[in-house]
């Protein structure tokens, strides 16, 4: 079923469902060196944690994804909401770091069942640029959580310690799991569901990767998500090793970046309305170059602090825009497939990052210089991908 009207009200409780990626990603940051005193190891090796939540993301994003499409969205958003309270909550009493990377990974992978059944919630209700244009109504609450996480993990410190977290996180999900099971329809139709046996599950796969233009977007989506982990990976150590930023203030440099993500999100949607969707995503891969061709200058000449700040800046931003353009062009040639369509797009980022977890172990983390490195060759990858697959003037207008 489709809408033709636009109701805030669904679209943003949809959009609280993606909530938990960056609540699982940017309160931690800050409080790296706090876990690993607290588990008696080293903070590089804590710093791998973003390597096991991402692994639990590929694998939720899997299951979740054909999952929904099978027996409908709501029984899998249930499913995901409690699951990340439980494991939130058993956070708060580990004791090693074997048991912190394990829940970790659950973290991943509960959130990701929630934001890839809420894509495809969007996309049962809406197609085309209004599709767009829900996609970017959905990030105004999502989107809150990629600024005031980081400085909220940073405030934390002042008033409890990283266990603290988990236990605000259970409680923001238990919140939302009562506001889903009495508000939250099932967006899917039980006409429209699909068969649920590992064949026909393959098969829907397999439909969506001989789709020349979806495969490339996935492709794209690989180059653009291994930048964007190598920055998280990354800048928390070149704040502190480059520019000696207290960890107390890296949680509010970090936020800064988020806010512009947040407004790239929305510009991206404001232009694909406005010029071919296609054109808006290969205009952020051209922004993104420049930004690691900046952080590569930034690190040989030295630049100072509010330099490399802006220009990491624009990078945040170039990824920002790039989300609205890209998951529309994947999911609305796909109605009946939105969520196995999403599921492998955030799939493919998500894997490919985690098989990058050991190129982000061995860069330096005391300059900007292979970051901004690892920005342009993927980048420019991603550009490669856009002109000679998915081949912008030959996709048809969206409506």
């Amino acid at each position: 079923m489709t809408d033709k009207k636009l109701r805030t009200g669904l679209i943003l409780l949809i959009g609280s469902l993606g909530l938990f990626q960056p609540l699982s990603v940017d309160p931690y940051m800050p409080n790296i060196s706090n876990i690993a005193r607290d588990l008696n190891v080293e903070a590089a090796l804590i710093g791998q944690n973003l390597t096991l939540l991402t692994l639990g993301v590929s694998i939720g994003l899997l299951v979740a994804g054909p999952l929904s499409d099978a027996v409908g969205r709501r029984k899998p958003v249930l499913f995901a909401v409690a699951g990340y309270a439980f494991t939130s909550i058993a956070t708060i009493f580990v004791s090693n770091f074997e048991t912190f990377f394990a829940l970790r990974a659950f973290q991943g992978f509960f959130a990701a069942c929630a934001a890839v059944v809420a894509n495809a919630m969007l996309r049962d209700l809406y197609k085309g640029l209004q599709l767009i244009k829900a996609i970017a109504r959905s990030m105004l609450l999502m989107g809150t959580a990629w600024f005031l996480g980081p400085v909220f993990g940073s405030v934390l410190q002042s008033f409890t310690n990283w266990r603290g977290l988990g236990g605000i996180l259970a409680s923001i999900a238990v919140l939302l799991l009562i506001l889903v099971f009495f508000k939250l329809p099932d967006t899917m139709s039980f006409e429209d569901r699909t068969k649920t046996s590992t064949k026909e599950v393959a098969k829907g796969f397999l439909r969506l990767l001989k789709d020349r233009v979806f495969l490339g977007l996935v492709l794209i989506q690989i180059a653009i998500s291994v930048s964007l982990y190598g920055y998280l990976s990354l800048s928390t150590f070149i704040y502190s090793n480059a520019y000696q930023v207290l960890p107390t203030q890296v949680g509010f440099c970090l936020a800064i970046n988020s806010l512009c993500s947040y407004t790239g999100a929305q510009l991206g949607a404001a232009l694909s309305r406005k010029f071919k969707p296609q054109y808006v995503l290969l205009g952020t891969l051209v922004l993104g170059i420049s930004a690691g061709l900046g952080l590569v200058l930034s690190a040989i000449a030295h630049w100072p602090f509010v330099v490399f700040s802006v220009i990491l800046a624009l990078f945040v931003m170039s990824f920002g825009s790039s989300i609205t353009p890209l998951l529309g062009l994947a999911m609305d040639s796909h109605p009946y497939e939105a969520g196995t369509a999403a599921a492998v797009v955030q799939f493919a980022g998500t894997f490919a990052a985690t098989l990058a977890g050991s190129l982000y172990a061995v860069l330096d983390h005391d300059t900007s210089l292979g970051l901004g490195f690892t920005i342009v060759g993927f980048l420019s990858l991603g550009v490669i991908f856009m002109f000679t697959i998915v081949r912008p003037n030959r996709l048809e207008l969206m409506k």
